[in-house]
């Protein structure tokens, strides 16, 4: 894509720093925005001098611009974990799965179907004594049989409950152990992260000033600042009351920078399209060759520069046409 423009106001352009110098046809630009959240309420000037609730504002704005990383990855973690589910939960959801379903009536009918239910167990359970008492001597013990592995197994279940060792002892002494149903649960999705690095070599001093400049701009971004309980508190000459209001001035960080990453000079369709960031870790390594390179001017040969973004929000079948929307995705 090609470079974001935005119009601003005189004084208000944000600080700008790309490496190298020399324009490249290919690159990622990295914009980071600081927001003001004492906008968010501003007393006093809503309707009978209620506090108004606004969006937070930017305060204040820093493009940083460098070469296509080392690598690009785009991983997309989905959580799916496994578990299982015991005898009365597979009774519960299978008597009450119809009940909920559409052939069943969806929610309107689950009053309907609570007493169907019933009304379903209490007549299977009348058939059954009604069968042991017509039946003949091998018919009624085939059914005891048929009761004694129920009943064998509602035991086991229970004993399972109680203490492991003994539901798989019971079970070892009839050659059966209990079907552990194990199923899996969609538990939603893990938000992106993304690992970037760059080698940098400056080739004259300038570029040496830009590196620094750069490292120096990303810290200040991702990095919090610091906030004051209830702002300053006068100048006393009270030693202990001025340890005192020094805790209280550094009482709250504010939240870093976000950040907005681009892809420049490249096919948006072809590659991964990133969702507002914020950076879990920068790494800055001044040896990047394998030992510390001192150039002329003392200044480092070269620096590797290593930083972790993770995204915001998570991604959702939307994001790639999915959804009813027939437009490409990302």
């Amino acid at each position: 894509m090609a470079r974001p423009q935005r119009n601003y106001t005189r004084g208000s352009a944000p600080k700008r720093h790309q490496f190298p110098d020399a324009p490249f046809p290919h690159g990622i630009q990295l914009i980071f925005k600081k927001y003001d959240y004492k906008t968010l309420v501003t007393p006093g000037q809503g309707e009978q001098g209620r506090n108004q609730f606004s969006m937070p504002e930017i305060s204040g704005e820093a493009i940083i611009e460098l070469p296509m990383p080392k690598s690009l990855t785009d991983a997309t973690g989905i959580s799916v974990n496994s578990f299982e589910k015991t005898f009365t939960e597979s009774l519960i959801v299978d008597t009450l799965a119809p009940i909920f379903s559409s052939e069943g009536g969806g929610l309107g009918g689950v009053a309907g179907g609570l007493f169907g239910a019933g009304e379903a167990g209490i007549k299977g359970i009348a058939s059954f004594l009604s069968d042991a008492a017509s039946n003949s001597k091998s018919d009624n013990a085939e059914l005891a049989a048929q009761g004694s592995r129920v009943l064998s197994f509602l035991m086991n279940n229970t004993l399972n409950s109680f203490s492991a060792g003994l539901g798989k002892a019971m079970g070892a002494s009839r050659g059966t152990a209990i079907n552990p149903q194990a199923t899996l649960s969609f538990e939603g999705v893990n938000l992106r992260s993304f690992t970037l690095d760059w080698t940098l070599y400056p080739e004259s001093q300038e570029e040496a000033e830009s590196i620094r400049m750069i490292v120096r701009t990303i810290k200040s971004q991702v990095l919090p600042g610091v906030e004051s309980v209830v702002g300053t508190l006068g100048d006393l000459n009270n030693s202990a009351f001025s340890q005192f209001n020094t805790a209280l001035s550094r009482a709250f960080l504010e939240y870093p920078a976000t950040v907005n990453i681009n892809l420049l000079g490249i096919s948006e369709n072809h590659f991964v399209k990133f969702k507002p960031c914020m950076c879990s870790s920068i790494n800055v390594d001044y040896g990047p060759s394998g030992e510390v390179v001192i150039a002329q001017g003392g200044v480092p040969q070269g620096i590797k520069l290593s930083m972790e973004f993770k995204e915001l929000e998570i991604q959702t079948a939307e994001d790639y046409g999915g959804g009813g929307d027939s437009n490409d995705g990302n």
